[in-house]
């Protein structure tokens, strides 16, 4: 019987930890964020095939931060893509802290 309780309890923790999240919102360049922040100036902050540090602006104007593979992903979707003025993207990972653990990406 401990057995079985344990291994519950196991498979009960393993399955909270790989439940993901998906966000969708507006991509923008993450380090073009924080000089608009500290700046008090509102700015577009486009990326482009040079940007390195990528966000997601979501809805309600928070940015989250993309964590390194989803800077790889999101800049490889901007070189394949093309620089457009309103980047859509729905990105799903788990988030820690304000940057995403980002799993997949997806730019419109």
């Amino acid at each position: 019987m401990r057995t079985i309780i344990k291994l519950f309890i196991i498979f009960g923790l393993g399955s909270t930890l790989s439940f993901a999240e998906t966000w969708t919102g507006k991509l923008v360049d993450a380090a073009c964020k924080d000089r608009s922040k500290r700046g008090s100036q509102m700015t577009e902050c486009t990326p482009s095939s040079a940007t390195t540090s990528f966000g997601i602006e979501l809805e309600d104007g928070k940015v989250l931060k993309l964590d390194s593979t989803g800077n790889a992903k999101a800049s490889e979707a901007i070189k394949s893509t093309g620089t457009k003025s309103s980047m859509q993207a729905t990105v799903t990972g788990s988030l820690q802290g304000q940057t995403v653990k980002v799993e997949s990406i997806d730019i419109q």
